[in-house]
């Protein structure tokens, strides 16, 4: 059933079998959520919480709705506020908080979107404020996908983050054989929410010839296939480059770029060692997971190209930070370099990869790794409360387990602290965007996380270290 009597809530909705989740929530049909209210103005809780505190997990596989894209159900969990699940597509998911913004009422579902029925406020399918009572867009939740086909939904949605499969392509064509040349490259959501508005551009390597290289998208939603087609033509043997960027709306991580070759090779001419790339750019938290990319290792020559082997020599200022390991030693083959963030401090690293074979000229790789400081990375413009001084969001990640919120206290100073209660652990909900409140006892902190009043005295919420560089588009919580 709906949260609270108070909300109007229909009688007779229809439900799907408990047994199809593993938490205790339960599943309304649109159809009875819909109808369910709309006859006068009702009240709701101006404070009432717009994510659950305690996200819930269910099974895609046993609600038929959601076994098709475009389908969606709305869920209750326990006594807390619903939220309509919706399949985006094969294996995305976007939840949406059915609290109206404007004064805590629930919404009901409207067609494809949805209606306040207290004040008439109106929004789009995916949230968005239409008309009527000005308010803000629906709150959107994370929702995260298991590898046992579950989903697991709760807390602000982590923002999209652009991820492609390679970062580097070699297309090999022949004179007198093959004429042309393709290569699949998956696109994904590394981040949460959904990952939209993808778009594809070109750009030739200068003072070289154009034309020969063809992109496409599938879809424009992440995830998502871009296919690469090399056309020989009329190009004589050689090595031709060439650079796809591939962008979508709100990615955090903005564009990412692959480095495409295509490589036409004679048969008749001697073996020639071509790598995909001649950079490698990674990132790691310090002490964090170890990095690495895939480079090819082609013969753009004719016969056999053997021997393969690469060796690793250091920038000044850090040593033993980088392996670099061929798959085979015949080409084609594949150079994979691993940072290790464990033996290295925060700053900026250099070395260098030679790839090396029989009787052939070696080439370069040049490796950059950057460490940064171990902790939560917040992305301000996933935040738009953060963009202006007095500005309060709540969790935006986890440090230690701990749900953090974020203040702006000034033009390039930030507060972070901890969203559990001082007085019992309980997990706060943030109220109007400007102050917290414990539901479980009602303390009230402001929105520095000073405690402002309760029926039991408490402390002030406990607080982080906050690194910020003037300017920087993130900020590090620790």
């Amino acid at each position: 059933m709906l949260p609270s009597s108070s909300d109007h809530v229909c009688t007779g909705c229809a439900r799907v079998d408990r047994r199809q989740f593993l938490t205790s929530a339960s599943i309304l049909s649109l159809g009875a959520l819909a109808t369910a209210c709309g006859d006068g103005v009702i009240s709701g809780p101006a404070d009432r919480p717009p994510f659950p505190s305690t996200p819930f997990t269910l099974v895609p596989a046993n609600v038929p709705a959601l076994q098709s894209v475009g389908g969606r159900v709305v869920v209750t969990n326990g006594v807390e506020s619903p939220v309509l699940v919706e399949r985006v597509s094969t294996s995305q998911f976007r939840a949406l908080s059915l609290v109206c913004p404007h004064q805590g009422t629930i919404v009901g579902v409207d067609g494809a979107g949805f209606r306040c029925p207290n004040h008439e406020a109106r929004f789009a399918g995916d949230g968005r404020w239409l008309g009527g009572q000005p308010t803000a867009d629906l709150s959107a939740l994370n929702v995260q996908v298991n590898a046992d086909g579950s989903i697991t939904v709760g807390g602000a949605p982590l923002p999209p983050t652009l991820s492609l499969s390679t970062a580097a392509a070699v297309l090999t064509t022949a004179l007198g054989g093959a004429a042309s040349a393709t290569q699949a490259v998956a696109i994904s959501n590394a981040g949460g929410s959904v990952l939209t508005g993808l778009q594809v551009a070109l750009a030739y390597r200068a003072n070289q010839p154009g034309g020969w290289l063809a992109v496409s998208l599938d879809q424009s939603t992440a995830p998502a296939t871009l296919t690469l087609t090399a056309q020989r033509g009329a190009l004589t043997a050689g090595s031709y480059g060439a650079t796809v960027t591939v962008s979508a709306t709100g990615s955090t991580n903005g564009a990412q770029t692959i480095d495409v070759v295509l490589v036409v090779q004679d048969p008749a001419a001697a073996p020639s060692l071509q790598l995909g790339t001649a950079a490698v750019s990674l990132a790691a938290n310090a002490g964090g997971t170890a990095p690495s990319q895939t480079v090819p290792v082609t013969n753009a020559g004719g016969g056999t190209l053997s021997g393969l082997a690469a060796t690793v020599a250091y920038a000044p200022g850090g040593f033993g930070w980088l392996t670099a390991t061929l798959d085979r030693s015949t080409a084609p083959a594949t150079l994979t370099v691993r940072a290790n963030p464990s033996v290295v401090t925060t700053g900026t690293y250099t070395a260098t990869v030679t790839v090396s074979a029989t009787g052939v000229a070696s080439r370069t790789i040049t490796v950059t790794l950057t460490i940064t400081n171990a902790g939560l990375q917040v992305t301000l413009a996933a935040w738009p409360a953060l963009a202006n001084v007095g500005g309060v969001v709540g969790s935006v990640g986890n440090v230690g387990g701990v749900p953090v919120a974020v203040a702006r206290t000034g033009p390039d100073s930030f507060l972070a602290f901890s969203m559990r209660c001082t007085h019992a652990g309980t997990i706060l909900n943030i109220v109007g965007n400007s102050f917290f409140r414990c539901p479980n006892h009602g303390a009230e902190f402001t929105a520095q996380g000073i405690w402002r009043s309760s029926p039991q005295r408490t402390e002030n919420l406990d607080r982080f270290t906050v690194t910020y560089t003037p300017g920087a588009p993130t900020l590090t919580v620790s």
